[in-house]
C-alpha cells in the first residue's frame, strides 16, 4: 500500500522554506551537500546536480516544487536537532529533575526502543476510551492492565543514554515514519541515527504505583512531548501521550484547543538492554 503524501498548503511550504534556510545558514551546508542530506535521511532522490539546483531554487523561492519534494524537506527538517541541543537538553534536566521520597532509578531506562503510535483515542472521540490508562486519570492510578491501542503503527528508534552530571537520560531519536503513516506496518532495517534531540526525566514518581517520566526532544521543525509511565518490564516496555509543537504533514491529525492535548497514543518497547559507547 503506497503511503498516501499530507498536502501543503502555500503557508505551510514558506515555513519549511524558512526553516531549512535558517539551517542552511547556522550550519553552512553547500548546496550540494544539504541535497545529499535530503536524500540520505528522507530516502528520497536528490542525486548529483539535478538534485543540488532543486534544493537551491526552493530555498531562493523561484520554482514551486511537488508535494513529495515538499514532504521529503518535512521529513528532513524533522530529524535534525537545533544548534546546542545538548546544553538545551541539561537546563532541562535541571528544570524538572527533584528529590523524591522514592528513588526513581531513571537508569534503569537505559537502552533501545522501538516506537509505536496510535491515534488518540480522546483526540478522536472513540467508543471506549475512558477504558485506557491515561495520564489525565490519575486518582487511584495502577498501570497494568492497560487496554491494547488501537493500532500500533512503526513511527520511531529511540535510544536513552546516559547523561554524564544530571539525573535524567540523553534521547537520541530516529522517525522515520514522520507522518505517522498506517501503511508502514514495519521497522526498516537501517541504524538509528545518533543525533540527541533531547532528555527524559522521572516526572510526578513519588508514591505511585507506576513509574511515570516526562520525555521531551526537539528538531528544527518542532518539539515533541512524551508522557509517559512504565507498564511492563519484560521486555521494560512505556505508555502514554505525544504531543507536538509546530508539527507540519501528519494530515490525519485532530486539531484541539488544548495545545498539551496529546495527538497520539504510544508505546517505547525495549529491544535493546544499556547501550555501550
Amino acid at each position: 500500500m503506497a503511503r498516501e503524501l499530507p498536502r501543503y498548503s502555500d503557508e505551510e511550504r514558506e515555513r519549511l522554506r524558512r526553516a531549512l534556510l535558517e539551517h542552511v545558514e547556522n550550519k553552512k551546508i553547500r548546496y550540494h551537500r544539504l541535497a545529499q542530506d535530503i536524500a540520505d535521511k528522507a530516502n528520497y532522490g536528490l542525486e548529483g546536480d539535478s538534485g543540488r539546483r532543486r534544493v537551491e531554487r526552493f530555498l531562493k523561492g523561484t520554482h514551486r516544487q511537488n508535494d513529495d519534494f515538499i514532504d521529503a524537506i518535512a521529513r528532513y527538517l524533522g530529524s535534525v536537532p537545533p544548534p546546542l541541543i545538548e546544553e538545551s537538553a541539561a537546563t532541562l534536566a535541571d528544570f524538572f529533575s527533584r528529590s523524591v521520597r522514592q528513588p526513581h532509578r531513571v537508569d534503569t531506562l537505559i537502552g533501545r526502543y522501538q516506537v509505536y503510535a496510535s491515534t488518540d483515542r480522546r483526540a478522536h472521540g472513540h467508543e471506549g476510551f475512558r477504558e485506557t490508562m491515561t495520564m489525565n486519570e490519575w486518582g487511584e492510578f495502577s498501570a497494568p492492565p492497560v487496554k491494547p491501542m488501537l493500532s500500533r503503527i512503526p513511527y520511531a528508534v529511540v535510544d536513552l543514554k546516559p547523561m554524564q552530571k544530571h539525573d535524567a537520560l540523553l534521547v537520541s531519536e530516529t522517525i522515520f515514519n514522520f507522518s505517522v503513516d498506517p501503511a508502514t506496518d514495519e521497522f526498516p532495517a537501517v541504524p538509528p541515527r545518533n543525533n540527541d534531540a533531547g532528555v527524559i526525566v522521572a516526572f510526578g514518581f513519588a508514591d505511585r504505583e507506576a513509574s511515570r517520566y516526562l520525555m521531551a526532544t526537539r528538531t528544527v521543525l518542532e518539539a515533541r512531548l512524551y508522557r509517559l509511565y512504565k507498564v511492563a518490564d519484560d521486555p521494560l516496555t512505556l505508555r502514554g501521550e505525544l504531543s507536538f509543537n509546530g508539527g507540519i504533514g501528519r494530515s490525519a491529525n485532530m486539531t484541539h484547543s488544548d495545545p498539551l492535548h496529546p495527538e497520539y497514543e504510544v508505546e517505547l518497547v525495549r529491544i535493546e538492554d544499556p547501550i555501550e559507547d
